[in-house]
């Protein structure tokens, strides 16, 4: 909806927004049944909720954005791409371990992927080209039929 409404990313949160948030709310009481009001709410606790929620819109907008920029299969591979990194950092920097079968999968993933964005990338390189070589061809079309005294461009029925 958002390439083919040419919406920009904030739009796309704007109009989604609303039906996560309802379905948010009443999914709230079944996976939190003790409640927000039984909740310990200091000035530290709030705090690190606030930032947490910036950072979830922040990680949203990003999604949109990419989105917009790039098709669906692409906004995926991009998603589980950051949950791999997530995945080894944690691995590298806090010496977690989740398995070696998720450390290897994690790595294959990461090569899955870098070969799917190879294949696109290289894959667009020609379409570009036939692109420009078709501009270049209409245009070569127009200057020619001006050159021959054809008044018309070929886009509307001649007047009667």
């Amino acid at each position: 909806m958002q390439q083919r409404e040419n919406w920009t990313a904030l739009a796309l949160m704007w109009k989604t927004t609303p039906i996560t948030l309802l379905f948010l709310a009443s999914l709230i009481p079944c996976l939190d049944p003790p409640g927000v009001l039984s909740f310990n709410w200091n000035f530290s606790n709030t705090l690190a909720i606030l930032i947490s929620a910036f950072l979830g819109f922040l990680l949203q907008w990003s999604g949109a954005l990419a989105l917009g920029a790039t098709s669906a299969l692409s906004h995926v591979v991009l998603g589980q791409f950051k949950t791999c990194v997530i995945l080894l950092g944690n691995y590298y920097i806090f010496k977690s371990n989740p398995g070696t079968t998720s450390i290897g999968g994690a790595f294959v993933a990461i090569a899955g992927m870098s070969y799917y964005t190879y294949l696109h990338v290289y894959n667009q390189k020609p379409q570009s080209e036939k692109a420009v070589l078709r501009k270049g061809s209409s245009l070569l079309k127009s200057k020619l039929s001006k050159e021959n005294g054809d008044s018309h461009d070929g886009y509307g029925a001649e007047s009667v």
